[in-house]
């Protein structure tokens, strides 16, 4: 028990320290005493997609890193917040009560008989199905999230075959477009139908367009070695010179 409380006593105070950190920061360091919450938002996209990147990478190193840092930005946003009158203990005492009240299969008697169940349970008491889901998240995570809720009230295809269909509606209605708007609304829901299909392959939209996009850098910059040892440049090469070797490092890489 004694090494236990130790730990706990370890841990409360290094916040502590941290939170120190971050006043002395507000004090005497120029840009951080000029920062708000509308400038300081973006950085914690920032570190938010950091510490998403070297959980892909499985990089301890990185991922410490990366956490500190998004720790050291959650307590410069109470620090910010302090001067807006709320204090960081109350803070984390409501965050505290808000997750205690979340999981009652936890702290209290209720039964759940699997996960399913207790997600149901969260989102029972919303009046308004997407309530929760920030406009500021990227489009296809947004999309995911929309269609989930939707989901839990019935409103969801029986197999991936329904979106799958809906995909090639979409692609048609794409082709028939005739104004810049059309088409912007039709592809539109061409990406929103792709996000649906993904989500009955379970497969996370994010993480596999992440995928995609790497393996197309990762193939070009293939492509312009290749260039380089033929001693062409992409700019004088041909569209259809630069398909074939593309081919070539695609069909490689099986």
């Amino acid at each position: 028990m004694g090494r236990i409380r130790n730990q706990k006593l370890k841990i409360s105070d290094a916040f502590h320290k941290l939170f120190q950190l971050v006043k002395t920061l507000r004090r005497k360091c120029p840009w951080d005493r000029r920062q708000t919450l509308a400038t300081i938002k973006n950085n914690v996209i920032e570190e938010a997609y950091e510490v998403l990147a070297a959980i892909e990478k499985q990089d301890r190193t990185a991922l410490k890193e990366e956490i500190g840092d998004l720790l050291f930005l959650g307590f410069f946003l109470c620090s910010l917040m302090e001067k807006k009158g709320i204090t960081p203990t109350e803070i984390i005492q409501d965050t505290i009560t808000k997750y205690k009240l979340k999981h009652p299969h936890v702290f209290r008697s209720r039964k759940f008989r699997n996960t399913e169940e207790i997600v149901k349970f969260w989102h029972s008491s919303k009046k308004d199905i997407f309530e929760g889901i920030p406009e500021s998240l990227p489009a296809l995570m947004a999309a995911k999230l929309i269609q989930e809720r939707a989901a839990r009230v019935g409103f969801d295809w029986a197999d991936a075959q329904g979106p799958l269909q809906k995909l090639v509606e979409e692609i048609k209605e794409l082709e028939k477009a005739g104004s810049r708007r059309e088409r912007v609304d039709e592809l539109g829901d061409l990406l929103f139908s792709c996000v649906n299909l993904a989500r009955h392959l379970k497969i996370d939209p994010e993480d596999a367009l992440r995928k995609a996009n790497r393996k197309f850098v990762n193939r070009f910059r293939t492509m312009q070695r290749k260039l380089i040892k033929t001693r062409l440049a992409s700019s004088s090469v041909t569209l259809e010179e630069m398909d074939k070797i593309w081919n070539e490092v695609k069909n490689s890489k099986r």
